[in-house]
């Protein structure tokens, strides 16, 4: 019986390992317990501080994106020159019945206004003339409001651009019942021409700004403090009694974490870019931090449950386990290699089996993923396109029209029948096919309709050079492709720019050197305000997703539809210096086509 004592013994000294394993296991999992707590609780801070501050400062920028909604709300009102026409024919002291034939006019007017803006509570307009007029269906909450209160806000508008000035309204705003619920703000009522002919009063719904704060809401230990340009506080969330803290003593964007009182508090301040408005936040993290200590708990729960379970899982299962694990290894690193026809020989129906059958399933796919996903580049790349068209289309049109309002504005009907002829043409060009490409003759053809539209806006303030050799207006080139740049000339570098504006389109031919090929050269320049390097480099940057900022979406257009059509050398090139103009510069294949102009005519036809 001496194999039995032998395996006995062997038995014996295997247990004791195992006990001593698991003696120093528990030991050191205590010790390593503890200082991963210690570790967790430090990259706990800092992960919070900077996932608070990340959500403070989306927020914020939330918030100031649907005040500037309020901005564009009001400014449907004053620059209404219906609502300025019906404000200035009012005589001084006009009687309650004219008073109120002239709110329920400027309601009506106004209706869509309070769709757009559920949050603007009632309205107050006092023109130049000492008249009084109430709009919307809670104006007659100025009635309850401090006269004096009211007049303090009307002399606090003087001297400002037009822009908002903000106030929280306490309790010495109301004559009686303190509306808690209610920010006031006003604003210079000036028209298009910057002649101030009113001031505008606005209750605003608390709901503007705790709709976007109550995010920031972790625990019950929260408050939240939103201060205004001249860092008066304007909001705190749910009504904070206590003071906010100063606001020098914080730094602007950054997080800061304070012991008061024997609790860990989270300071963070964020600035808003439109609105100027500053958000504070105070959250404790001593709540947050209760919750992490449950992590500790588990932690060492499961390292008792996995000592228990790991001599049943190394004694009974440790050899069925690697022999089907070491099979889909080796199976693994011959996949590696690009032998995708290697297969796995399911020997069990357990979970190693289930892993055997689906590595099975992906090597047979892997071969054909690699051509649908080559396919599926091709289709991304054509939808791009027709995306990018999209994207510029109605880009096109808003400028467009939007030149029509005010050359109508300004000069009447009178030209407008021609101005038609010409943006019909032009919608006409836009609406062909974005994968076909047009001939230089054509494009040229779209950019003169345009300027037309623009010289009948400026006339002898404009001045128009146009120098293109006929032997290139066959040149093939993408459809729509100047129209942005141009648009350009007239959106951002003649914005400001009153007379003597000159624009200057140049084509030519450049033969190739060395390696490059034949290229067709075009070249917009401008006399306008020209640009800085960094908003150069901003353009010049690829294109950000739909749901991005849009401010250069024509210019990024041009540059992505030459990447993805023609890649390299092609592309743009832009000079430019503040004050003396700029320079568009295009590098496009030269391909000349045969009676494409025709073709494209009949295509249109048809």
């Amino acid at each position: 019986m001496k194999w039995w004592d032998k395996i006995c013994k062997r038995f014996k000294f295997r247990t004791k390992l195992i006990l001593f394993l698991s003696a120093a296991t528990v030991v050191i999992s205590g010790i390593t317990g503890l200082i991963t707590y210690r570790i967790h609780i430090d990259l706990f801070n800092e992960e919070v501080s900077r996932q608070y501050s990340l959500t403070a400062e989306q927020i914020l920028a939330r918030l100031d994106s649907r005040v500037n909604d309020m901005y564009k709300v009001t400014d449907y009102i004053t620059l209404n020159p219906s609502v300025k026409n019906a404000i200035k024919a009012q005589e001084a002291g006009i009687s309650s019945y004219d008073q109120m034939k002239l709110e329920d006019e400027l309601d009506d007017q106004l209706y869509q206004v309070r769709l757009d803006a559920p949050e603007i509570m009632g309205l107050r307009i006092y023109d130049l003339k000492e008249n009084v007029f109430n709009l919307g269906a809670f104006a007659g909450s100025f009635q309850q409001m401090n006269p004096s209160y009211l007049a303090e806000m009307v002399h606090r508008l003087e001297g400002t651009g037009g822009e908002y000035v903000w106030n929280r309204l306490d309790s010495d705003a109301f004559i009686q019942e303190e509306k808690t619920n209610w920010i006031l703000a006003g604003r210079l009522m000036r028209s298009v021409d910057l002649e101030t002919y009113g001031v505008m009063l606005i209750l605003f719904n608390t709901s503007l700004f705790e709709s976007y704060l109550k995010d920031l809401r972790l625990n019950d230990e929260v408050a939240v403090y939103l201060f205004d340009a001249n860092s008066e506080l304007l909001y705190a969330f749910h009504n904070q009694d206590a003071d906010p803290p100063p606001l020098k003593e914080l730094s602007i964007g950054a997080t800061e974490i304070r012991d008061e009182q024997g609790t860990t508090h989270l300071y963070t301040k964020q600035t808003s870019d439109k609105a100027n408005f500053t958000l504070v936040s105070k959250v404790s993290l001593a709540q947050i931090q209760n919750k992490g200590k449950i992590i500790v708990k588990v932690a060492v729960f499961s390292a008792v449950a996995s000592i228990v379970c790991s001599w049943l899982i190394i004694t009974i299962i440790s050899g069925r386990l690697l022999r089907p694990l070491a099979s889909i290894v080796n199976a693994m690193k011959r996949v590696r290699d690009g032998q995708f026809n290697t297969r796995v020989q399911i020997e069990t129906r357990d979970e190693l089996g289930f892993i055997g059958e689906r590595f099975n399933a992906m090597a047979s796919r892997i071969d054909t993923l690699i051509h649908e996903v080559y396919e599926r580049e091709l289709s991304e790349k054509e939808a791009e396109l027709k995306a990018i068209q999209a994207q510029l289309n109605p880009h096109f049109l808003y400028n467009t029209l939007s030149m029509f309002f005010w050359k109508f504005y300004m000069l009447g009907d009178e030209k407008s029948a021609r101005l038609v002829t010409a943006l019909s043409e032009m919608l006409q060009y836009t609406l062909e096919p974005v994968q076909r490409l047009t001939t230089l003759q054509d494009e040229m053809n779209q950019i003169e309709h345009y300027l037309q539209i623009q010289q009948a806006r400026y006339q002898e303030a404009l001045s128009i050079e146009i120098s293109v050799p006929p032997e290139l207006l066959r040149c093939q080139v993408i459809r729509l492709l100047l129209q942005p740049i141009v648009e350009n000339v007239f959106v951002h570098a003649f914005a400001d720019k009153r007379n003597n504006r000159h624009l200057h389109i140049r084509c030519s031919h450049q033969r190739g050197q060395e390696e490059l090929p034949d290229m067709l050269i075009i070249e917009v320049s401008d006399n306008g305000c020209g640009m800085h390097t960094s908003v150069m480099e901003r353009i010049m940057e690829p294109m950000a997703p739909a749901d991005e900022e849009r401010q250069h979406i024509g210019m990024q257009s041009v540059l992505r539809r030459i990447e993805l059509i023609h890649g390299e050398p092609y592309g743009v090139q832009i000079e430019s210096k503040v004050d003396e103009g700029t320079l568009v510069r295009l590098r496009l294949p030269y391909q000349l086509g045969e009676n494409s102009h025709s073709e494209h005519s009949d295509n249109r036809e048809e």
